[in-house]
């Protein structure tokens, strides 16, 4: 605590960094109201004592004015003079410019008691039964504790301390203070400094004077603000900026930029997004649509909504790029800048994926925290009913370790050393710090490793609503003209506008459409739907090797484990596809050969559907969205062409390499999938078209460079099928056919 008193830190709004004094600086700074000054009313009892260092003159007293804008706590500060001749009822008592009462506000700052009989009956009215029981961590409980240290001082010692203070901090007390006595000193200390840099002020001032007992009990005293102040400093640089997509070096920017709201709602069965641009939303026999309770994540720990409710625990779960990391981050800076959840006193934030890291031997809870959080040494009073805590416990999928809630016993003391397995079940059990609050964030496939027994709250976040999705996009744009080209193509593109519901999908449209130059007069981006459909499926993979599997994932480009990976996925979905199905079981994913932790869990492209009768039924997935599916399978078919010479959609052909003069060219491919799409009833085949199309053209060859070789150029290829197009276009009188195959045009043109 001694190191901690040499310097303070003075935060001036708005959020460019934190500007910081020392505690020796004689250099004038501008004084600014600290924005903890801000409180809900309550009311402190200060009660002088008579004695020779707080007493003034008659004639000081019998008119007192104090200065302008004194500083109440909880505007309110019940004052009881001793019975003296400085406090006789009989003289006239003028309360200070500025002071505010209970039930009064500014514009009652001037209004004066007719009578000292009236000021007395209303300190009398002011004073509350009770004195103790305030919060250690409140503006009154840190009043009466600055002010019982100072009234240690004999006139002299006080005298002093007054002089050091205009000495020391003259940009914050330039007034004279000679006349001032203890109650007022204290009170412009909390006036001109806030909570936080008083006590740092009072104790460093005090320690100039050597009287180290009185700093130490003060510092004792009030040990457990400065820990929160600690804490929040530490959360603020590691959270106030944020790293999209993939985190690269340089690539951060501060949260309050970019950050646009997500739509969250209680509840949730882990259903996907079912729009899609051609085929109908199909109702699953026995649902029943329910109205949406629409929630905020400052929302779920309000104190009436936890109170209403019984809630202790709240899990939030979501398809991957949703926006879960994002919610929790946006929550912390929050708390951090006091704009919400004030009656909480500390947050923890213990990512799952920092979990991951820690060695496993047994500790305690304290010990453990400190790993995560070393400013806050050891927190004592962790389990005080008091101190409210609230653990955040995010991304549960990247959680590697066992959580074992059958075979863990009863674990209840915080402060002696267990597993870590045993900790973190007994704090989501409720057995260890009943009194906590917990946030569990989780793919939707992840949350099963939580039983449900132990969650009190479910929600789901559900992406970007259309003016989210809005904001977002020019908060990311740089400048007006690039905004209004992206939101106007995402309005043209039906599957667009559905999938940038999806923040990470959302990114990546803006950030690859930054990366292309437009003409001055161009309106239309040259970038297709499967450029973008084949970047945002890059990113999906190496965000999956960058979390689960520690590669480096800098690097934009493909490997051959992603080719054979996305081929399996791809496998699935063209047989899926193919029977007019979307969502599968555990045997279709043993069928083509794929892992359930990996494809559902880890690569961020598929995810699992929970029903109400989850524990009774057999485990069901899906692909996070229908075109998503749809891509998968064009990539299936046409990475089956490239690397096996086999065309899928004519099965009775398959030709080995040295008798290419027999064997299908990617013309008679791409001409029997347009026939193959044409002949469909119900235009389930036409996305899986402009797909399969798309990733013939020169463009996205050179994304799978690194494994496939880049063919031969396809132009002469693409003039013949956009030609076979054309004539499509002339024989077919249905115009939603029509415009399917117009869009084709369009994937071949890129």
């Amino acid at each position: 605590m001694d190191s901690e008193m040499e310097g303070f830190e003075l935060e001036s709004p708005p959020s460019p960094p934190t500007s910081y004094l020392s505690m020796e600086s004689e250099e004038d700074q501008p004084v600014g109201a600290d924005k903890e000054h801000d409180f809900a009313p309550l009311i402190v009892d200060l009660e002088r004592a008579a004695s020779p260092e707080t007493k003034r003159s008659k004639s000081e007293c019998c008119s007192v004015q104090p200065r302008e804008g004194a500083f109440f706590p909880g505007n309110g500060v019940n004052l009881e003079r001793a019975a003296s001749p400085e406090t006789k009822q009989s003289e006239s008592v003028q309360p200070r410019e500025g002071a505010f009462f209970p039930g009064q506000g500014p514009e009652a700052t001037h209004q004066s008691f007719s009578s000292s009989e009236n000021m007395m009956l209303e300190l009398e009215r002011m004073i509350p039964e009770k004195e103790k029981n305030l919060c250690p961590m409140g503006i009154p409980f840190i009043f009466k504790s600055i002010l019982k240290t100072l009234q240690e001082l004999k006139k002299s010692e006080l005298s002093q301390f007054k002089k050091l203070m205009r000495r020391t901090y003259p940009q914050y007390f330039e007034n004279q203070m000679e006349d001032f006595d203890v109650l007022d000193v204290v009170d412009m200390i909390m006036e001109r400094c806030g909570k936080v840099i008083a006590i740092k002020v009072t104790v460093h001032i005090l320690k100039c004077m050597k009287m180290n007992d009185l700093a130490t009990s003060l510092a004792v005293e009030t040990r457990r603000i400065m820990l929160q102040h600690e804490l929040k400093e530490r959360l603020k640089m590691k959270y106030e900026t944020i790293f999209e997509g993939i985190a690269k070096h340089g690539c951060h920017c501060y949260l309050s930029r970019i950050h646009a709201h997500v739509h969250m709602t209680e509840g949730g069965n882990g259903e996907v997004n079912d729009e899609h641009e051609v085929r109908q939303s199909e109702i699953a026999s026995g649902r029943q649509s329910t109205p949406e309770v629409a929630l905020k994540p400052s929302d779920l720990f309000e104190p009436s909504f936890v109170s209403e409710r019984c809630i202790r625990t709240v899990m939030t779960r979501g398809i991957a790029g949703i926006g879960l990391t994002v919610a929790v981050q946006k929550f912390i800076v929050d708390w951090i800048e006091e704009k919400a959840n004030q009656d909480i006193h500390f947050v923890f934030p213990i990512p799952f994926g920092e979990q991951t890291c820690v060695k496993m031997q047994e500790q305690s809870l304290t010990d453990y925290l400190t790993i995560f959080h070393p400013e806050i040494g050891a927190m004592d009073f962790i389990d005080s009913p008091d101190c409210k805590v609230l653990f955040i416990f995010d991304a549960l999928e990247e959680y590697r370790h066992t959580l074992s809630f059958q075979k863990n016993g009863i674990w209840t003391d915080p402060k002696a050393p267990t597993s870590v397995d045993m900790l973190v079940t007994n704090l989501i059990k409720g057995n260890l710090l009943p009194n906590c609050l917990l946030w569990i964030t989780t793919r939707t496939a992840a949350s099963r490793l939580i039983p449900a027994d132990y969650v009190n709250l479910l929600t789901q976040v559900h992406g970007f609503t259309d003016l989210q999705k809005e904001q977002y996009l020019r908060k990311k744009s740089c400048d007006e003209n690039q905004a209004r080209r992206i939101i106007s193509r995402v309005k043209t593109s039906r599957t667009l506008h559905i999938m940038s519901h999806i923040p990470t999908f959302s990114w990546m449209l803006a950030t690859v459409f930054a990366e292309q130059n437009f003409a001055d007069d161009q309106e239309e981006s040259p970038v297709t739907m499967t450029e973008l459909f084949t970047h945002y499926s890059l990113l999906q993979l190496n965000m999956m090797h960058s979390k689960y599997f520690r590669d480096n994932a800098d690097t934009p480009e493909w490997i051959v484990r992603d080719r054979d990976f996305l081929m399996k996925l791809g496998k699935l979905g063209f047989q899926l596809l193919e029977k007019g199905h979307k969502e599968f079981s555990l045997k279709n994913l043993k069928d083509c050969n794929l892992d359930v932790e990996e494809a559902i869990v880890h690569s961020g492209l598929c995810t699992e559907v929970f029903s109400l009768h989850t524990e009774s039924q057999p485990r069901v997935f899906c692909f996070v969205h229908l075109s998503i599916q749809e891509y998968l399978a064009a990539f299936y078919v046409y990475m089956s062409f490239r690397v096996k010479h086999k065309s899928l959609l004519d099965q009775t052909r398959v030709f080995p390499p040295t008798k290419l003069f027999k064997g299908p060219t990617l013309l008679d491919l791409l001409t029997s999938a347009v026939d193959k799409s044409l002949r469909s009833q119900d235009g389930h085949l036409d996305l899986f078209l402009r797909f399969l199309l798309g990733l013939s053209v020169d463009s996205i060859q050179r994304l799978f460079r690194t494994f496939i070789p880049i063919p031969e150029s396809s132009t002469h290829c693409m003039e013949e099928t956009a030609r076979y197009i054309r004539k499509k276009i002339e024989e077919n009188a249905s115009p939603d056919r029509c415009q399917n195959l117009r869009h084709c045009l369009t994937e071949l043109e890129g």
